[in-house]
């Protein structure tokens, strides 16, 4: 699936992934996917190589999932429960090409993509503007 990083492209990627098995999704970042007037949001406004980057980062959807991600460990990352962690999570999304998520979406999408603690913390060490957090990071 690959939909408009809009409301209506998030809900309708949620209604199609539980009703569709064998599910693969592209995301691209809503900040290249405005139209020159800044008005309005869809595919169809961003260039063809934001397209094809995002294209290239197809993930399948595992129903089974075997990654470590829990909401705790959300928690201790500072991804949800603190006043920045949209911003981190805006970053780490875009890092792991997870398209626009809110803490609950975060945890589906780590979950059904099958992305591991350890690749979580990767993708937040790669922030330099976050030292403060990647200081406070659970080892291991």
């Amino acid at each position: 699936m690959f939909l408009d990083p809009d409301h209506a492209g998030e809900r309708i990627r949620r209604l199609l992934s539980k009703q569709l098995k064998h599910i693969y999704h592209a995301f691209i970042d809503r900040d290249v996917a405005y139209s020159k007037n800044m008005k309005k949001i869809g595919i169809e406004h961003a260039s063809e190589d934001d397209i094809k980057n995002a294209l290239g980062d197809i993930q399948a959807v595992h129903k089974k999932s075997t990654s470590d991600v829990t909401y705790s460990f959300l928690h201790d990352t500072k991804l949800t429960g603190n006043k920045d962690s949209k911003a981190l999570r805006d970053f780490v999304s875009k890092k792991l090409r997870l398209g626009h998520v809110n803490g609950k979406t975060l945890y589906q999408r780590l979950k059904m993509f099958e992305i591991s603690q350890k690749q979580v913390i990767e993708a937040i060490s790669e922030s330099s503007s976050k030292e403060e957090i990647r200081a406070e990071l659970p080892q291991g």
